[in-house]
């Protein structure tokens, strides 16, 4: 996203203070209401987020806020997040670091200021959003990689095939099953193991199996 368009879609943003209803409350409510956004002030945090917040601005002081960790912990989807700090103490520097904040607004509140941490906030948050995509499909790759490997090496044990032949016997079932190559290569290791532990299952002295059924 550009940054123009980061402008652009702060109007009309779902934003929730956690903070007191005091003199920096009523004066970041009035900025954001000027920007556009859809602000409202709640205090104390809720236990349970009630409604999605697009982005939360939240007191940090120098005691760590229990509330304000449960609220983002419980929502759907982790909001932007702006630390309201008066001071920069060691503490409080800490406890922005441990909420993870995408930006820091400094307090007493100004009417200017607010737009610019507001831009750079959401800015930091889409990047970071951005990079746990990857991060995830490249986990994900990795796994079904693993998957595949695993489930080649079943099929060339148990049929005495190549490599290539294990592949393309996966890609061939993952077609006429319309499934992907990784849930194929998925149920090969679930049935294997399954055969496995049926195989190595303990017998009783008269030869019969563990199992209570005589199976």
């Amino acid at each position: 996203m550009e940054n123009d368009d980061i402008i652009q879609r702060l109007r009309g943003l779902n934003v929730l203070v956690l903070h007191p209803r005091d003199g920096d409350a009523e004066e970041l409510l009035q900025q954001l209401n000027r920007i556009g956004c859809r602000a409202q002030a709640i205090w104390p945090p809720p236990q349970v987020p009630t409604e999605r917040a697009d982005l939360v601005f939240a007191e940090v002081s120098e005691k760590p806020s229990g509330t304000v960790c449960s609220f983002l912990e419980k929502a759907e989807h982790r909001p932007t997040l702006i630390g309201l700090a008066r001071y920069e103490s060691p503490s409080v520097l800490q406890n922005l670091i441990d909420l993870k904040v995408d930006g820091v607004l400094a307090k007493p509140i100004r009417p200017y200021g607010v737009l610019s941490s507001l831009v750079i906030a959401r800015r930091v948050w889409q990047e970071a959003k951005r990079s746990e995509k990857v991060i995830s499909k490249l986990k994900s790759k990795v796994e079904n990689s693993h998957k595949m490997n695993e489930a080649k090496i079943v099929l060339m044990r148990i049929h005495g095939i190549d490599e290539d032949e294990a592949y393309r016997a996966i890609r061939q079932q993952a077609m006429e099953s319309r499934k992907t190559i990784a849930e194929v290569a998925q149920s090969i290791i679930e049935s294997n193991a399954l055969l496995h532990n049926f195989v190595t299952k303990p017998r009783n002295e008269d030869g019969a199996s563990g199992d209570p059924d005589g199976v």
